[in-house]
């Protein structure tokens, strides 16, 4: 009925909390999260097969994981855009209110940093996330993704910068600090 070299129990059950940990760091919504979990585990129980196979199964596990994040952020940057079309783009995600000053910023970015993380294109969205939130090298971020190491790199490279580029508004600037003096 499956592939016999596809064994859940051991492949995927010790997974299962750090690809939960990766969704969560990026959607930090629960049921978001767990929707995407499930997508995932459909996108892997359909490609078994090549999971399997793969020379490094838990790296293509982790890809198809944030896959299914990056996939489920668009999906409610999408909806949000059709839903509340009023609303200024930074404040469609969901603000719960928590007194820390750091949790604060964090909350006041996050909506920005998420909306830019969707808009990349998908292979560098994963090239970046599998980089920043997973802390994979370079040579792993190549298997898991099917492409030599120099394409990982380039993939992570071009990602960062399109983040940079869209998260340049959010850069103190130093002229504005109290203190500094050019």
């Amino acid at each position: 009925m499956g592939n016999p070299a596809f064994d859940y129990d051991s492949l995927i059950k010790p997974l299962e909390p750090r690809m939960m940990r990766t969704i969560w760091r990026i959607l930090r919504e629960k049921p978001a999260a767990e929707d995407a979990l499930q997508d995932a585990l459909a996108v892997i129980w359909k490609k078994r097969g090549t999971v399997a196979r793969h020379p490094n199964p838990p790296a293509l596990i982790l890809r198809i994981t944030i896959a299914s994040a990056v996939d489920s952020l668009r999906k409610t940057r999408r909806r949000l855009r059709h839903e509340v079309p009023g609303l200024p783009k930074d404040r469609r995600a969901d603000d719960s209110a928590d007194p820390a000053a750091g949790k604060a910023e964090e909350r006041r970015f996050r909506p920005a940093i998420l909306q830019a993380v969707g808009r990349l294109p998908k292979r560098q969205a994963e090239a970046v996330l599998l980089r920043i939130i997973e802390e994979l090298s370079y040579e792993e971020i190549a298997r898991a993704m099917g492409c030599t190491e120099a394409t990982a790199r380039v993939h992570v490279m071009r990602g960062k910068a399109a983040l940079a580029r869209r998260l340049a508004r959010f850069r103190p600037d130093p002229a504005r600090q109290p203190g500094l003096k050019e």
